[in-house]
């Protein structure tokens, strides 16, 4: 019963990046100026480990972050299961390079090793439960010598979601512009909580915090 739960929460958070798609990058900010500053940090962060080689993108979204990797990679493969996002990146990008994949990172396996793995906004999203195997999938990714780089908030922005109710993992309650609600996985880790976690599954890591809101994790094997 707790794996069905967990599978329909998963479902649920799928459901919800679908209807969301077209207006998600209208309605992410929660506070323009911050995150626009923050934004900045993250990226200056993100070209100084350039270039990226070949390229993997997990949960890639509307492609906020997609466009900046294709600037400086060999080739980019981006991961989502939301259709409709994939088709805003593929606008938003638009280069032949980039390839998009339409997958649920919880069944998908890659078909080659990459050079540096990436994503934003997703870790939160991974169930506790589901945590070491989808390290594990990462380390499955990765070239030898090869960098992974995080993307996620702080534990500080608990303040601003809604708590659903669910016992398979944490959720928080998200509604879309036409009112309907769905809930989504979101765990939030402190930088040490997350630094000793990734240690023991064998990750060299180095976090930084980003405001109050973000933090950034760069990664390689120990």
């Amino acid at each position: 019963m707790a794996d069905d739960e967990l599978e329909g929460l998963l479902s649920e958070q799928i459901a919800y990046y679908r209807t969301r798609a077209h207006e998600y990058d209208a309605t992410y900010p929660l506070d323009a100026q911050a995150d626009a500053d923050a934004r900045a940090q993250l990226l200056t962060e993100l070209e100084a480990l350039a270039p990226y080689g070949r390229v993997l993108e997990l949960a890639c979204g509307t492609g906020q972050w997609t466009v900046e990797l294709a600037r400086h990679a060999t080739t980019v493969t981006t991961v989502d299961a939301a259709p409709e996002a994939l088709a805003i990146c593929r606008q938003r990008v638009g280069a032949a390079h980039v390839h998009l994949v339409e997958a649920d990172l919880f069944t998908w396996r890659p078909r080659e090793r990459y050079d540096f793995v990436f994503f934003s906004a997703w870790l939160s999203h991974v169930p506790p439960q589901r945590f070491d195997d989808f390290w594990g999938l990462v380390a499955d990714c990765l070239a030898p010598g090869g960098r992974v780089f995080v993307i996620d908030e702080l534990p500080a922005v608990a303040v601003v979601e809604h708590p659903a109710p669910g016992r398979s993992a944490p959720a928080v309650r998200r509604v879309v512009g036409s009112g309907q609600a769905f809930r989504a996985v979101k765990v939030l880790y402190a930088p040490d909580e997350l630094r000793a976690r990734l240690d023991t599954l064998g990750w060299n890591t180095d976090v930084r915090t980003v405001g109050w809101r973000f933090f950034s994790a760069s990664l390689r094997r120990g």
